[in-house]
């Protein structure tokens, strides 16, 4: 079957901005949530790290160790920048005039309040620097007459829902500021019958002025479209949706946050593996001890191994021979490594007030007073206004 042109474009076009921007906002919303996720993208592994060190293995008894990319962890230092700016912005609960309570307690479709969305939203624009707020409502006939009792039980009203910088994969916005399409992009599971294997599947849809086209790919190949549908939207005339922030193709405050973040991440992760090889050090000895100890006790060179290593058997030495040891980290080497993460911390904070003093048009007299409590609230109150708008 020959490929649909139109629908071969809908499914490869992406958005300039977008293109060289979503892997590293992919990486800012990876670290602003933590978790194993954000370690298995970012921990680096070092130049002559062996496989063993790096992802466990065996040991001759049958058990196995852990390597050091599962061992380590994440200090959440992104979320709590993120959550704290939220604090700030939302420290005195906003006042929005004539709106319905029911609305205000449950703006989305899920239950979620209008300050719990609009958090979300200034999550996404403290991480990336826009997202999207999409507005629906449920259709209805336009000629049946439908009471307030039924709208209020079947919540026919707008509702809004928050699309990540990553979902919106291409869009278009002309001269005057409006929104003539938008094209989206994400995954749908579905599980409704037990008896049937649930799948994944990829879709995406051009929203365009009253009218949505959704196109639904193979469950096999999710570069080939299977399924197309279009849905006249309840919002008639307009696409519905609402750009927060500004996409730009140059780097965004949160970058350099994260890079750092990153570089902590590494150097806790060798800091623990530094105290971890303390603890259960590398013993060095001759290699005639071993030798020797084969000859005098008559055993295996695995058993001289265990026995050297175990110290309940004496440790025969030549006259020329070295004296067994131990190579691990001296202390001064670990105390500077901790020192280290000390001045990345900091620096990491110190970052965070210059990069939200970019925000506002104010100028500070010097960077000492990047996130003191004069600056934070000309900054806050900048914040306010985008999501006000």
């Amino acid at each position: 079957m020959p490929v649909d042109p139109v629908q071969k474009v809908i499914s490869e076009r992406s958005n300039e901005i977008y293109s060289s921007r979503v892997d590293q906002i992919n990486i800012n919303i990876l670290g602003w949530k933590g978790g194993y996720p954000y370690i298995e993208e970012r921990l680096t592994r070092f130049p002559g790290e062996s496989t063993y060190d790096w992802d466990g293995g065996n040991r001759n008894d049958g058990s196995s160790y852990k390597g050091r990319k599962e061992q380590a962890h994440v200090i959440p230092y992104l979320g709590r920048i993120v959550n704290k700016i939220n604090q700030h912005v939302f420290s005195i609960s906003p006042k929005r005039e004539g709106i319905a309570p029911d609305i205000e307690d449950d703006i989305s479709s899920s239950g979620q309040s209008v300050d719990d969305l609009m958090s979300l939203v200034n999550s996404y624009y403290t991480v990336a620097g826009w997202c999207w707020i999409g507005i629906d409502a449920p259709q209805i006939d336009i000629d049946e007459q439908v009471s307030q009792l039924t709208k209020e039980q079947e919540k026919i009203r707008p509702y809004w829902t928050v699309y990540s910088p990553l979902e919106v994969v291409d869009w278009y916005i002309d001269l005057k500021g409006v929104v003539q399409w938008v094209i989206t992009e994400g995954f749908e599971y579905i599980a409704s019958d037990p008896r049937i294997a649930p799948i994944s599947r990829k879709f995406r849809k051009l929203w365009e002025p009253g009218l949505m086209t959704k196109y639904t790919y193979r469950v096999d190949d999710d570069a080939k479209i299977e399924f197309e549908d279009e849905y006249v939207l309840s919002l008639k005339g307009m696409v519905p949706f609402v750009l927060v922030g500004k996409p730009s193709i140059d780097p965004w405050g949160f970058d350099n946050l994260e890079g750092i973040n990153r570089t902590i991440l590494d150097l806790e992760s060798c800091n623990r593996q530094n105290f971890y090889n303390s603890v259960f050090p590398q013993m060095k000895v001759p290699a005639s001890i071993l030798d020797t100890t084969i000859e005098k006790f008559n055993v295996t060179a695995e058993e001289a191994v265990q026995m050297i290593r175990g110290y309940a058997y004496p440790i025969l030495m030549g006259e020329n021979d070295a004296e067994p040891g131990f190579i691990m980290p001296d202390a001064s080497a670990i105390g500077a490594m901790r020192e280290e993460l000390t001045q990345l911390r900091k620096a990491l904070f110190d970052s965070t007030g210059l990069m939200l003093q970019q925000e506002t048009k104010s100028v500070s007299s010097a960077e000492s007073k990047a996130w003191d409590f004069l600056d934070i609230m000309v900054v806050m109150r900048e914040r306010a206004k985008i999501l006000e708008d």
